[in-house]
């Protein structure tokens, strides 16, 4: 029996191994799964400030400036910073390969690659 390798991105790590599970559970002929994070995340912004330049007075000349700081809250940096992007490779057998890709697209994989080994 012919092997092959699909694999696919994740907008999420928890998307790809929803897709990993869902896929252990109903392909049988599955070889080997992985999940890899892609990328690097958001470091925490507690603890850091921002600053902001103001013009203290326009009417001025010499344009003067105050600068106000502020501390981050980490609360407010939108989630889709936060997350990483996942890879999801799937080994399979050549008769499972259609499976296996039709359920990866179901929860969003993109950038899908099929190659026979």
């Amino acid at each position: 029996m012919e092997l092959c390798k699909v694999s696919g991105i994740f907008e999420t790590e928890e998307l790809a191994d929803l897709a990993a599970g869902r896929i252990r559970r109903s392909v049988k002929s599955i070889r080997r799964i992985t999940v890899r994070p892609l990328g690097r995340s958001v470091p925490p912004a507690r603890g850091r400030e921002r600053f902001t330049m103001l013009p203290a007075n326009l009417r001025m000349m010499n344009y003067a400036t105050d600068v106000l700081y502020a501390e981050i809250d980490g609360s407010h940096i939108p989630e889709n910073l936060k997350r990483l992007n996942a890879e999801l490779t799937v080994i399979c057998d050549s008769t499972s390969e259609t499976r296996v890709s039709a359920i990866m697209q179901s929860l969003g994989a993109y950038h899908m690659q099929h190659k026979k080994r």
